[in-house]
């Protein structure tokens, strides 16, 4: 039978191979114990393999008879009464598995236990405090019955979004048996849902998101850790979890996909080809609709849809939430005030220029005219929406403006681009015309950051104008 080779100090492992085949102290590594495996001898009984980190003294690593990997610190303990009565002995606390526990994670488990012991705290309750922090899906499943589930701030079809997305890259049960197996492949990297939050690393995040990238959802991986970091930064301010400030997801955006560089059938527009679509808009917006003084009931149900359209075109803002659902008292003469922006919860305001202020006039007019309404489109308009729906739908306001869109699309010769490619061809356009004023485009755009942009600085609200009517101008006139 072989007996345990003991390397330490004064006799190191020359090889990764001699670190994995022999004990002794060693520097564990994640790289290293993911190669490691259950030794046997000749006749292959179980060798018992054991391994003494040397950054930690005390911490240990056991491969087990199965193969599995478990972290343990031993220390003596002067207070263990031993069975002749005596005191002093030498004490183990488990720590955990791994990967689950990462070798970074152990020891700032072992530098807890060595302080509370130091205290004279027992090591078990330091261990089954530390097990008490939640596991990431514990904390998604209270995110979302005390946030998700009960707040204003998620509109359904985001909700389903986010359940849908989650259901593939989070709880790993996605329908496509392609994507099944997939997922079973890349398992280890993709499971991070039953590890503890405050256990999970920088590395953790990059290497999911990668595997996300690499199954050709670029977009997709940037939305799921999106999702996440808005469900990390709601669980640090939870006092009774005590989650680190210095937790790894909020430091990713180095790592994220960029969703700007388009493929060439996803350029933005150019300004010749947006003002073929605000001819197009034009045409069916004032010429069929509001003619002499007289709303066509046949095209009045379009109208604000259109308006919309053009309003997007010429603010570059979010045209769902920034655009569409604005109501006339947040509307002053030269700017627009909103509760809250995607990129922040306090209230703000976005200047808005002479052009889309033109949409405005003719909103306002339009609701002037007298024709039938049915009683669910009278009340709506009693809401006082600038952009009133006029169908039998959920919202007082235009909220699906894509088969409008595709209209318009349909009767020019255009690429058929996302109504979403409106706000990136508004910023594309505003490089060509103020060439030198990035910050100014970031800032009357509404964009927290922009990755052409290193440096974010908030520009004066004249500028923000200035800026905003500049473009829509180039756009409208080429000038």
């Amino acid at each position: 039978m072989q007996t345990k080779n003991k390397l330490g100090h004064n006799n190191p492992p020359k090889t990764v191979e001699e670190q994995i085949n022999n004990q002794g102290r060693i520097k564990l590594s994640n790289s290293l114990i993911n190669k490691m495996k259950r030794r046997v001898d000749d006749n292959g009984k179980y060798i018992e393999t054991v391994f003494n980190d040397t950054e930690r003294v005390g911490l240990k690593l056991k491969v087990n008879k199965g193969g599995s990997k478990t972290f343990f610190y031993q220390w003596y303990n002067k207070n263990k009464k031993c069975e002749d009565g005596t005191f002093g002995g030498v004490s183990k606390q488990s720590i955990g598995q791994y990967p689950e526990w990462k070798i970074e994670a152990a020891r700032s488990l072992v530098d807890k236990i060595k302080q509370g012991i130091k205290l004279g705290t027992d090591p078990r309750s330091t261990y089954e405090a530390n097990k008490a922090i939640p596991t990431f899906e514990a904390v998604v499943a209270q995110w979302k019955d005390d946030v998700m589930n009960v707040s204003n701030a998620f509109r359904d079809t985001t909700k389903k979004d986010i359940e849908a997305r989650f259901r593939v890259w989070f709880y790993l049960k996605p329908v496509a048996h392609k994507l099944q197996n997939y997922i079973l492949s890349n398992r280890s990297a993709l499971n991070i849902k039953s590890k503890q939050i405050h256990l999970i690393t920088h590395d953790d995040m990059v290497k999911y998101h990668k595997v996300i990238t690499d199954n050709g959802s670029p977009y997709q991986a940037n939305r799921v850790l999106d999702d996440l970091k808005l469900i990390v930064k709601w669980a640090m301010k939870k006092k009774e979890w005590k989650i680190s400030e210095n937790f790894a997801l909020l430091d990713w955006e180095d790592e994220r996909n960029i969703e700007l560089h388009r493929t060439d059938n996803h350029q933005p527009y150019t300004a010749p080809e947006l003002r073929l679509v605000r001819k197009e808009v034009m045409k069916q917006a004032i010429m069929r609709v509001i003619k002499k003084g007289k709303v066509k009931k046949r095209y009045a149900r379009n109208f604000p849809a259109l308006m919309g359209i053009l309003a997007a075109m010429y603010l570059g803002r979010r045209y769902r939430n920034e655009i569409l659902n604005l109501k006339w008292s947040q509307i002053d003469k030269d700017e627009v005030h909103l509760p809250r922006s995607k990129n922040s919860k306090k209230p703000t305001k976005y200047k808005t220029n002479v052009y889309v202020n033109w949409v405005f006039k003719n909103l306002k007019e339009f609701g002037k005219y007298k024709y039938s309404l049915e009683k669910k489109q009278r009340y709506h308009n009693q809401k006082g929406y600038a952009f009133p729906s006029m169908r039998d739908s959920k919202l007082p306001y235009v909220n699906d403006i894509d088969k409008t869109w595709k209209g318009i699309l349909s009767n020019v010769s255009l690429r058929k681009l996302p109504l979403y490619m409106l706000r990136h061809s508004w910023a594309t356009n505003g490089l060509k015309a103020r060439k030198n004023n990035l910050n100014d485009i970031k800032s009357a755009g509404g964009w927290k950051t922009l990755r052409m942009v290193e440096i974010y600085s908030v520009q004066d609200e004249e500028r923000n104008k200035d800026t905003s009517e500049g473009i829509a101008r180039y756009i409208a006139t080429g000038r």
